[in-house]
């Protein structure tokens, strides 16, 4: 008998003990689930909620994991929706105030350009090409907003060109650069050239001219215009020479005698010598 209820003693004391297990392991599940759901890990809160239920399926428990699941999947939620999207990073922008800037050729001068940047910064380049540097020069302001272009004085009569690159970030602006060539002078000593229109004649015109443009014969001017009466050439060096001859008296104009211009161009100059057959 004494042997019977020392075995029922046994047997309970044992029971009592899984039990006690059994439920520490559902609440240590349970326990975690909360700790794991406060640091806002909402999917491993409700993995341990899940387990804390597989251990102990008594209904107090089931309710009470359930309800920690629900309010697990309302803050996940919500994170979601309120977890704001990486900011992109602004967009960068160059501007310049012009895309072409002329000088003249007589003096050394220096002009602005503004650089407009977005985001504002001081942080752009700007180059010329290298076999320009030596006559267009280029500085940065001291606070960076401006361009400053020197050119020093052509002596040329031909214009110069040359571009600038403006370099921020990815972004870039191309500024065309003219320096126009001084102005050139055409000139004939002798303006006004006579001829008897008995004995016709031939006159010789020196011509000075400082254009650095060629045109027949390696000469910087031409002969552009001359009246059908007279025969007009040009000699060696810079000389013009004019020849009529003599008027019949039968000739419709010998009463009168006849007058015209002889046009010499070089670039954009002219130069006119009037002729008198009389």
């Amino acid at each position: 008998m004494n042997r019977i209820l020392k075995i029922l003693t046994l047997i309970f004391l044992m029971s009592l003990t899984t039990v006690q297990t059994y439920a520490q392991s559902a609440s240590d599940a349970y326990n975690k689930g909360v700790a794991l759901m406060n640091k806002g890990d909402y999917q491993g809160a409700i993995a341990s909620f899940k387990a804390s239920m597989a251990i102990n399926k008594s209904a107090a428990n089931v309710k009470k994991c359930n309800a920690q699941i629900t309010k697990c999947n309302r803050l996940s939620k919500k994170k979601a929706t309120t977890t704001e999207a990486p900011k992109k990073a602004p967009q960068k922008t160059l501007t310049v105030s012009t895309n072409k800037i002329v000088f003249e050729a007589t003096a050394e001068e220096t002009k602005a350009i503004k650089i407009v940047t977005q985001p504002e910064s001081n942080d752009w380049i700007a180059n010329v090409a290298s076999e320009h540097e030596s006559w267009c020069k280029l500085a940065k302001s001291m606070d960076g907003k401006e361009l400053q272009i020197t050119c020093l004085p052509s002596n040329s009569t031909l214009s110069r060109f040359t571009g600038i690159t403006v370099i921020y970030d990815q972004e870039t602006q191309f500024i065309q650069l003219v320096q126009n060539g001084k102005k050139p002078q055409l000139k004939a000593l002798v303006t006004n050239v006579k001829l008897n229109k008995r004995r016709g004649g031939t006159k010789q015109v020196a011509i000075s001219c400082n254009s650095d443009t060629l045109y027949a014969d390696n000469k910087n001017w031409q002969l552009y215009k001359y009246p059908d009466w007279v025969e007009v050439y040009v000699t060696s060096g810079n000389e013009l020479t004019v020849k009529a001859e003599k008027m019949a008296k039968e000739d419709p104009d010998f009463k009168n005698g006849r007058s015209g211009d002889i046009i010499l161009k070089s670039q954009d100059q002219e130069c006119t010598i009037h002729v008198d057959l009389k």
